[in-house]
């Protein structure tokens, strides 16, 4: 992904973010869209489109599909906590992961923002909120994410 930038605006870093993550990232197979990368949150959003939705007759959006793009939106929250001093090889990995899915959507947009709750040094406390493009609340996940240390 490169070094990253310090002087960006959040949506600035989230474009920056979207021109440098690689074709063969989960976030491409699902056409994750970053809004906005910064030390307050991150907004990532998704189509529910084929692909996404589950295998059943209601063909709503996966449960997974919805987890990824909440971890997504999570993970680049915590990156941003650190404002470019962390190396690669140190991106925040998720270690836990609690979902309540209170809705869902058979068409739309799904949007998910992140903030840090616990920013700390080797553990970060995540909360995500994922809602329709209407503001309808889909799900909350909780995330625990570990930096290694340098």
């Amino acid at each position: 992904m490169g070094t990253w930038p310090k002087d960006l605006s959040p949506a600035e870093l989230g474009e920056w973010v979207m021109q440098h993550c690689g074709e063969d990232t989960l976030m491409r197979q699902l056409d994750m869209c970053i809004t906005e990368v910064g030390p307050e949150r991150a907004i990532v959003s998704m189509q529910a489109q084929p692909g996404v939705f589950t295998f059943n007759p209601t063909r709503v959006v996966h449960a997974g599909a919805i987890i990824s793009l909440a971890d997504t939106a999570a993970t680049f929250a915590a990156m941003a906590v650190y404002r470019g001093d962390l190396e690669l090889d140190q991106m925040p990995v998720a270690v836990a992961l609690s979902t309540q899915l209170v809705g869902n959507v058979q068409e739309g947009r799904l949007v998910a923002e992140a903030t840090i709750s616990h920013p700390g040094r080797t553990l970060m406390a995540a909360t995500t909120r994922v809602t329709d493009e209407g503001g309808r609340l889909l799900a909350i996940v909780n995330s625990t994410h570990f930096v290694r240390p340098r």
